[in-house]
């Protein structure tokens, strides 16, 4: 009986120190792998991914790591595979329906890009990433209007980001909405203050609606700021030179 007890023990032992190794052996391959991923040596870090995955076939780490990793090299169809797979071992995980969208949007699969940030969006409304990731995929797929409704909801959760309100300046001029775009650039002007070629864009757009004395004043703010480019328009409609 001892002997057994004995026995019993030192299998116990035994399997305990070889999973212990085997979760030595996969840290250490996550740190090699994010170490090359850092160093951009990209597909070395791949491989120690796939030796980690061979490990830990259902821990969603290595998928998700090697996925990121994937993308950066720009191999979008194996990453697309690896995030997928990541999404049946975690379906939560936001992060991995972030880089597939990213992976489909390189693709030019927008309605799947949509998809994912959708999903996404469905649980947390009011995302402003995800907002703002939908929006730009809504608006490259010509879909203005659904890419305005992100936009004007994502302002309202953050009302002093500038980069929104230039998102949303740049919609509004595609779609012919002037006086819009000159409010929300005036947005930008107090938000963003070292943007400085919206003086410049400022006057394009008054010259647009035939405003050439505020074009001009925008023009000269340009030129104050070392936008270049603002001298011929300030030249041939202003009438004078700066």
């Amino acid at each position: 009986m001892k002997l057994f007890i004995k026995s019993f023990f030192l299998s116990i032992l035994l399997i305990f120190l070889v999973d212990s190794a085997s979760a030595q052996t996969g840290a250490e391959l996550l740190i090699k792998g994010n170490r090359a991923t850092l160093e951009r040596q990209y597909t070395v870090a791949i491989s120690y991914y796939s030796e980690y995955i061979k490990l830990n076939p259902s821990d969603f780490r290595g998928y998700f790591n090697r996925g990121t990793t994937e993308y950066n090299a720009g191999m979008y169809e194996e990453a697309v595979k690896d995030f997928t797979t990541t999404l049946f071992h975690n379906p939560i995980y936001k992060e991995a329906y972030y880089y597939r969208g990213q992976c489909y949007h390189q693709q030019t699969l927008y309605d799947m890009a949509i998809s994912d940030y959708s999903h996404v969006l469905k649980t947390d409304s009011f995302s402003v990433p995800f907002l703002k990731l939908r929006s730009e995929a809504y608006s490259i797929s010509n879909r203005e209007m659904l890419a305005l409704a992100d936009l004007n909801k994502a302002i309202e959760v953050n009302k002093l980001s500038g980069d929104l309100y230039k998102r949303r300046a740049e919609l509004k001029v595609k779609l012919k909405d002037v006086n819009g775009a000159l409010r929300d650039y005036s947005s930008v002007q107090k938000l963003l203050p070292s943007y400085k070629m919206v003086h410049y864009i400022k006057g394009n757009l008054y010259l647009e609606i035939l405003e050439t004395e505020f074009a001009c004043e925008e023009f000269e703010e340009a030129l104050d700021n070392e936008v270049v480019v603002a001298e011929r328009n300030y030249q041939e409609n202003c009438g004078i030179s700066k």
